[in-house]
């Protein structure tokens, strides 16, 4: 027995195990959520779903750190040279990337109804929960007004003025069930959301 649970877990396992349990989580939630169905799910032993999450606690913030990590991987945006039209179309289109994923979507989903029922798994959540993305869009938008390219007295406004513009048409909606957009609507979403604040902030 000491010989097995020294063998390096199977990463196709703990994948299909994760793969399960979002599906779990999303159609039954937190509280209805079982590691049997999970198990069953993901073709795997109950036993190898613990040697793999020792609960479905732990299992649960595996998934929210799926998303954090893809959110952190998306929005590794740095100020540049670029000019400043050029890099917010790429920072939107960044975004837009992002949330126009069906996984993505479902994750978020997941995360959201969890921390709105406001049981002890969601509190943590909220205590660990970080908007990495923001953080690195706020820097970027303060960057580009010590530059002097962009000026307004509130950066964290700005920056949420321009991320909230995409997201009200292309995250919003879809926690609700409404269709991801197609790309002639990514398209003129990200031209308005720059446009805007060219317009209003460009020096």
């Amino acid at each position: 027995m000491k010989q097995q649970r020294n063998r390096p877990l199977n990463q196709n396992k703990r994948k299909a195990i994760l793969k399960a349990a979002i599906e779990e989580f999303y159609t039954k939630g937190y509280e209805g959520s079982s590691m049997d169905n999970i198990s069953k799910e993901a073709n795997v032993s109950k036993a190898t779903v613990y040697n793999h999450f020792k609960s479905k606690e732990e299992l649960f913030f595996a998934i929210a750190m799926i998303i954090k990590e893809r959110l952190k991987a998306s929005f590794a945006y740095v100020y540049n040279t670029k000019p400043i039209e050029t890099q917010l179309h790429e920072i939107a289109t960044q975004e837009m990337q992002f949330l126009n994923n069906t996984e993505n979507i479902r994750l978020i989903q997941i995360i959201t109804i969890v921390m709105i029922q406001k049981n002890a798994i969601g509190q943590k959540l909220r205590e660990i929960k970080k908007d990495d993305a923001m953080e690195m869009t706020v820097k970027w938008f303060e960057d580009a007004k010590r530059d002097g390219k962009l000026q307004y007295e509130d950066t964290l406004f700005v920056a949420k003025q321009f991320i909230g513009m995409i997201k009200s048409f292309a995250f919003h909606p879809q926690l609700y069930g409404a269709a991801l957009l197609n790309q002639e609507e990514q398209k003129k979403v990200i031209e308005q959301s720059v446009t805007m604040i060219i317009k209003l902030y460009k020096k």
